[in-house]
């Protein structure tokens, strides 16, 4: 690193402004700082705003009458949780982290990683989602964009999905990916909750609504 680099001067008034966000969420400067500058280059880099992204998220799904929104700007994620049952538990437990330059996606790609919790101790409904884990990664290897590269991990009540959104493309920007994303999650909270009210006949019923939300583009990821 040379001595440019090492003394880098802020304006006194942006100065400021870092110090009293700094102190407005706990964190130090340098923090703050470096927040800024990875979001400056990730933009650059691709033309897409992760602030942007993880905004529109919360916006959207804060229109769902019974998820509750919390934001993490800092590592660009949204928690969403989504009672199945009552107020409490069952519930599920989402989280959507954006990363920009998503590797094998490619340059000015995002990474996109959705995963669910199920917050429960009662095996009929970890079977049950475990079921509906199976139902869904088979319903998006045959219905799915090839060109998604989803990534799976699956465990005992939980399920992550991992894809590359192109910067430039079928998304126009930051409120097309943010959209895209809250419509993958709603749709998934959607048939898994039918899964789980009629375990009976879910498996084609899921795969009718499945093909119903590719038909309307609810899917795109």
């Amino acid at each position: 690193m040379n001595g440019d680099e090492n003394n880098i001067r802020i304006l006194e008034e942006m100065m400021f402004k870092v110090r009293r966000l700094a102190r407005e969420r706990d964190a130090s400067v340098h923090d703050i700082v470096n927040e800024a500058l990875d979001g400056f280059l990730g933009f650059h880099d691709t033309g897409v705003n992760l602030f942007d992204v993880v905004h529109s998220i919360e916006r959207i799904l804060s229109g769902t009458e019974y998820f509750n929104i919390n934001v993490d700007l800092q590592n660009f994620a949204v928690i969403v949780k989504s009672p199945i049952r009552y107020v409490y538990r069952p519930e599920i437990k989402y989280r959507i982290a954006i990363a920009q330059n998503g590797g094998s996606g490619g340059t000015g790609a995002s990474a996109v990683k959705i995963n669910a919790a199920l917050r429960t101790h009662d095996i009929d409904a970890l079977r049950c989602f475990s079921a509906f884990s199976d139902i869904w990664i088979a319903l998006e290897a045959r219905y799915m964009n090839p060109r998604a590269q989803a990534e799976y991990i699956c465990d005992a009540g939980y399920f992550e999905r991992k894809a590359y959104i192109p910067a430039r493309g079928r998304f126009g920007g930051a409120q097309e990916i943010g959209s895209a994303i809250s419509s993958y999650l709603t749709v998934f909270d959607k048939l898994f909750k039918y899964c789980y009210y009629h375990p009976a006949d879910a498996g084609a019923e899921i795969e009718r609504m499945y093909r119903e939300h590719v038909r309307n583009g609810d899917l795109k990821i």
